[in-house]
């Protein structure tokens, strides 16, 4: 899914005023009240005790206890057939940290989208565990062979249960959602029920896509699905992630790009996302007629040069108002693919895959009235 280029970032910052990222010719401007991003690791992220936090990527786990300055490396993969790829971490409340990573070294793209079978496109999923915090880690455990786009869909249930929820391609061409539980802190997995977008047409980007989950009150999961259909979908279960609801619209505009769903610390939810604000975003009913399904993947892929971020306090229901924290006049530029870590209670790191936008953020400084 990702088409991430390799371009240099250098972080600015204008008397307090203004960062920028700048990309070559290309000028990614940030929030007004955006700083400098403090980590050389881009995350996601997850907390340790005492102020720890915990990175992984490519074959090394990192670690800080000083908010990012420092950090500790060790080795997690010690195999020549692994590395982590797209990747989602959850600490235990007893402390065994769980990674599931997508395998760069086994990526297999088919002869063409819809020619051979979807067996011949593979990037696998495995899992790996800490029971020391970061210093020492399991042999790769692996978990499905499909094809997944962002492989960030992974929560933390409050009886204990891990549910991830992964990506694969149908026998018809479009994309499909299987997801998968530990009940032993990722020793083992279970598969349940694949989740379907209903009306699914054969395209290498149409169908249930890069989900991401989250936990409710209640204790039912959320799941939220990118979609071609001009908003967000989602699906809920509410038996710890055997069975899903057949998806159906939140009614935020999402143009067929990644959706950081995130909860803070005091429960509230995060949503940094691609809009286009030449549609509603929220309570979005689309047109079919502008968001047409072509033949050409990309043609049909909506503005991806704006980063937007809000917060609900009602799980989703109701939502503050948009605030753009990145973006560019170039409507070719793609910021997106945004991971969240909330490092403290209302400071924030936001960091992207495409366009590298690298930055910390106060939430007082985006919303300096308080939510509204």
């Amino acid at each position: 899914m990702r088409n991430v280029k390799n371009i240099v970032v250098l972080l600015f910052v204008l008397f307090g005023f203004n960062v920028f990222s700048v990309f070559g010719a290309e000028k990614v401007t940030l929030h007004p009240k955006a700083e400098p991003f403090p980590s050389k690791y881009v995350g996601p992220f997850v907390h340790l005790p005492g102020s720890g936090i915990l990175a992984l990527g490519g074959k090394e786990a990192h670690v800080s206890f000083d908010k990012g300055k420092n950090w500790k490396t060790y080795q997690a993969i010690f195999s020549d057939k692994h590395s982590i790829g797209t990747r989602s971490l959850v600490r235990t409340r007893d402390g065994v940290t769980v990674c599931i990573f997508c395998n760069n070294k086994e990526v297999k793209r088919g002869k063409g989208w819809g020619k051979g079978t979807p067996e011949e496109w593979n990037i696998p999923v495995y899992s790996i565990r800490s029971t020391d915090d970061g210093k020492t880690w399991s042999e790769p455990l692996a978990i499905q062979r499909d094809w997944v786009g962002e492989l960030r869909a992974m929560v933390l249930l409050e009886n204990g249960r891990i549910v991830i929820a992964a990506m694969a391609i149908d026998p018809g061409w479009y994309h499909v959602i299987p997801v998968y539980y530990s009940d032993d802190k990722g020793l083992s997995w279970h598969k349940t029920e694949t989740v379907k977008m209903p009306g699914s047409k054969k395209n290498d980007h149409d169908g249930a896509m890069e989900p991401k989950l989250f936990e409710k009150k209640d204790h039912s999961i959320c799941m939220t699905i990118r979609t071609t259909r001009g908003t967000f979908y989602e699906s809920i279960s509410r038996d710890g992630g055997k069975t899903w609801s057949e998806p159906v619209s939140t009614g935020i505009e999402n143009n067929n790009s990644f959706g950081e769903f995130e909860k803070l610390s005091d429960g509230r939810l995060i949503l940094i996302w691609n809009r286009d604000d030449k549609y509603p975003a929220f309570n979005y009913k689309p047109d079919p007629k502008d968001w047409p399904l072509e033949e050409s993947s990309y043609s049909w892929i909506k503005r991806r040069n704006k980063l937007s971020l809000a917060i609900s306090s009602d799980e989703g229901k109701t939502w503050t108002e948009p605030v753009v924290i990145a973006s560019t006049d170039n409507e070719k530029f793609w910021i997106a693919y945004t991971v969240f870590f909330e490092v403290e209670p209302g400071i924030f790191w936001i960091t992207t895959g495409q366009g590298n936008v690298r930055m910390q953020i106060r939430e007082k400084d985006i919303y300096p009235d308080g939510e509204k």
